[in-house]
């Protein structure tokens, strides 16, 4: 199946922005930081204003400015400067308080999701949305608020600048409306150039890891050459979309030094006038200069925020979509406290893909306490009925039942709880044997337990050969173990946690035949007075089923015991039993 690793996404509102800030929950202290923050900054206003007009007092005394003045000046630049420090410092815990609790309710959005709605999505991206898009909501937190407090400290200095000169203001106002459509040009350039830049970085990253865990393919392929010029296509279209976004920085770098430079001669050419005129005097020029940097300075931090508003927009959209993705509601229905009883399909059609059904009105019966075996081939849907059965899906049309109940009528805690799963791909996580023979089980294991699974699982054969034992660590997959020690390890993971009910998709595929032979011989002993179903890919293993049934095309083609399977000279049967593409 195609993944999806396109990075240009719908726009974020406001609103919906709110609502995620909100669903983070903060504790009572950090809204008091962020009024704090507002308290700070409104104060340095005018401490900010002071300090440009004693500036002003200073050059008007030429050197006569009394100590007491001198003392205040250099008082309200320490006063300005701590208090910057200050609020910058709550702005931040602030924003990352943010940012952590969000990435909290995406992970645990995340692990609660419906199985169906990731199926077009690879890993890279899931992880980017927790690890990297996560960040655009603190960037936008602080932006917003700074830009909230740099419209209010822009009125205050702007009245400042027209208290001194109505005349140099009107002439320095001309520029701010230039600047904001230089600034909002360059904002949406780059909002674009950046989307364009995030979706060559996912499709770069993914065939790196893709590439980097499959290196012996790629050697046994003899495909080194063709991995490399693919490599360098996506590295060579990286290297243009950096030059595009560096040519966009100078440009955008070389406007602002015009429009400093005009900002610069406006107030002192003007200003010189002015003065001679006896209008203002030359402190007063100063003063009005330093303000007009401050109120420029806002207006280069609006656009700046500008363009981290229209950056963030595409992060956040992506995680406010996979926040408003459906999620299991684990806990809402009856227990599995009730006698064992049969698993009915009845008339179930399921597709992963719309218009594309894998399973094509399927009706058949698990019977209670025996081991059912599915045989058939490749793509014939035998995996799809065990993942129904797990309640990974629901069934497009038609319904499954647990004796006379709706499975759907069970809690899915409860349910999958009953089940133990052991699956072809033998998936292990990142940590000790141990830990991974324990993943699941919700009780103390004993040692005696451990042991006696350890030994049944046939994972003690090897472990006794590694230094650190059951507390090897594991890399992740599992990949610093061999696939029959994977396959054994997972076995054992089942058999701990002891369920009442077993589903084995090629269990022992990964063994070699004295293995297999000793395991199944082991999961026998489990299997015995246990609802089983087990996809078979062996005479042996039909042999030993109670009941079989055969799929074919989405289809249940037949039903029965091993021996009235057996006996069918159907072509289909001895397809499968020759294993043309027998695992699925």
């Amino acid at each position: 199946m195609k993944k999806n690793t396109n990075y240009q996404s719908d726009k974020v509102t406001f609103g919906e922005y709110l609502s995620v800030v909100r669903n983070v929950r903060l504790p009572g202290k950090y809204w008091g930081l962020t009024v704090l923050y507002f308290v700070l900054n409104i104060a340095m206003i005018p401490v900010g204003l002071m300090i440009s007009t004693f500036s002003a007092e200073m050059i008007d005394a030429q050197g006569n400015l009394p100590a007491a003045q001198l003392a205040m000046f250099v008082i309200g630049y320490v006063l300005f400067g701590i208090i910057s420090a200050v609020s910058s410092i709550f702005l931040g815990i602030v924003s990352e308080r943010i940012n952590l609790g969000l990435r909290g309710n995406l992970w645990r959005k995340i692990i609660h999701t419906k199985q169906c709605c990731y199926d077009a999505d690879n890993g890279e991206a899931l992880v980017s949305r927790v690890t990297t898009d996560c960040d655009y909501a603190s960037k936008l937190y602080s932006t917003v608020i700074s830009l909230i407090m740099t419209l209010a400290s822009s009125a205050g200095y702007v009245l400042s600048m027209f208290a001194l000169s109505m005349k140099l203001s009107v002439y320095m106002l001309i520029l701010i409306p230039l600047s904001i459509v230089v600034g909002w040009a360059y904002a949406r350039l780059m909002y674009l150039i950046a989307q364009k830049r995030q979706a060559m970085l996912s499709a770069s990253t993914t065939y790196l890891i893709e590439r980097t865990q499959e290196l012996t393919l790629v050697k046994t392929s003899n495909s080194q050459k063709q991995e490399i010029e693919r490599g360098k296509e996506l590295f060579d279209a990286q290297y243009k979309m950096q030059l595009q976004t560096g040519f966009m920085n100078a440009f955008y770098v070389a406007l602002q030094t015009m429009f400093n430079i005009i900002s610069i001669a406006i107030p002192f050419a003007a200003g010189a006038g002015l003065v001679a005129q006896g209008a203002m005097t030359s402190g007063e020029v100063v003063a009005f200069y330093a303000i007009s940097q401050s109120v420029g300075m806002f207006m280069t931090n609006l656009i700046n925020y500008a363009g981290t508003v229209k950056q963030a927009n595409g992060a956040l959209a992506r995680v406010t979509r996979t926040m408003r993705l459906p999620v299991e509601d684990t806990k809402k229905g009856e227990n599995m406290d009730i006698p064992d009883a049969d698993i009915h399909f009845e008339n179930v059609v399921f597709g992963y893909e719309e218009k594309n059904d894998v399973l094509k009105g399927v009706t058949c019966t698990i019977p209670k306490n025996k081991v059912t075996a599915l045989i058939g081939v490749n793509g014939s849907g035998k995996s799809t009925i065990l993942k129904l059965v797990e309640r990974l899906y629901e069934p497009r049309k038609g319904k499954i039942y647990f004796g006379d109940k709706d499975i759907t009528e069970f809690s899915l805690q409860s349910w999958r709880k009953s089940f133990g799963v052991v699956s072809q791909g033998s998936p292990l996580m990142e940590g000790t044997i141990r830990e991974n023979m324990c993943y699941g089980c919700e009780r103390k294991v004993t040692e005696e337990e451990f042991a006696v699974v350890a030994k049944l699982s046939h994972v003690e054969d090897f472990v006794g050969k590694l230094a650190d034992g059951y507390d090897t660590m594991l890399t992740a997959g599992g990949e610093n173990l061999s696939g029959g020690q994977r396959q054994c390890v997972a076995i054992a993971r089942a058999m701990m946690c002891s369920p009442d009910y077993l589903l084995l998709d090629e269990a022992t595929s990964n063994l070699d035949a004295k293995r297999e032979s000793a395991v199944m011989e082991a999961l026998s002993e489990l299997m015995k007075n246990r609802t089983t179903v087990i996809i078979a890919h062996s005479l042996a293993t039909i042999r030993n089923a109670d009941h079989v049934i055969m799929i074919r095309d989405g289809k249940v083609e037949g039903a029965g015991s091993p021996k009235e399977i057996l006996r069918s000279s159907d072509n289909y049967l001895e397809k499968v039993m020759n294993r043309k593409g027998a695992v699925c």
